[in-house]
């Protein structure tokens, strides 16, 4: 990786240009340093401007030719064109310095109506028959690990995202798996160019080799 990098670097024929980024506030936590360090490193006299929003809002964008690429949660029954680039766990998330998990009916800490993952912890409690309460909705990934990590309600998290104070639940505590998270490139079919090529390379490049 070291080696195409300096390589690029003294590439006669260095990309320039713009691109607009997309990416929900929780990807662009855990994924955007990596990516864009070394997007920089190899381009440097490419500019990109990022733009955070949840994946529903991002599609929208990309339909509008308002961003040229974007990295979403995927969802095979939407039908839309993107390549699924890391695939990982979704886990059930409670604080580590409380019980908040075993009242009834369970306190939810989740994103807004139509994400992906709250449908998916919904409809895993319903199947099981536990009780459960919505306290906090919301896109924002900050405030929803906040709520997990004061005890205040469990939440549902992609296995990169566990942090500092977070404990996985599991069957033994009585949570039901969840499906898996599939992460996505999804680009606008109306703008192709170099610096947009080079940064999805990258984007794919960083996810495959992140590790948890």
């Amino acid at each position: 990786r070291l080696s195409q990098e300096t390589v690029a670097a003294f590439d006669e024929r260095e990309i320039s240009g713009h691109v607009r980024l997309g990416t929900p506030d929780d990807y662009a936590d855990r994924f955007l340093p990596e990516i864009l360090a070394r997007f920089a490193r190899s381009n440097p006299l490419a500019e990109v401007t990022v733009v955070c929003a949840p994946t529903p809002m991002l599609v929208d964008l990309l339909r509008q030719n308002e961003l040229d690429i974007a990295i979403v949660t995927h969802v095979r029954t939407q039908g839309r064109d993107d390549e699924v680039v890391r695939r990982e766990p979704l886990l059930w998330v409670a604080s580590s310095r409380h019980a908040v998990h075993d009242l009834d009916p369970l306190p939810l800490a989740l994103g807004r109506p139509t994400c992906d993952w709250r449908r998916a912890a919904q409809d895993a409690l319903e199947a099981c028959g536990r009780p459960y309460r919505i306290n906090y909705s919301s896109w924002n990934s900050t405030a929803v690990a906040a709520a997990v990590v004061a005890g205040l309600a469990v939440s549902v998290l992609p296995e990169s995202a566990l942090r500092p104070g977070m404990r996985v639940l599991g069957e033994a505590e009585g949570f039901p798996r969840l499906p898996f998270c599939e992460i996505a490139v999804m680009r606008s079919w109306r703008q192709s160019s170099p610096v947009i090529d080079a940064v999805a390379e990258h984007i794919v490049s960083s996810l495959d080799n992140l590790s948890v």
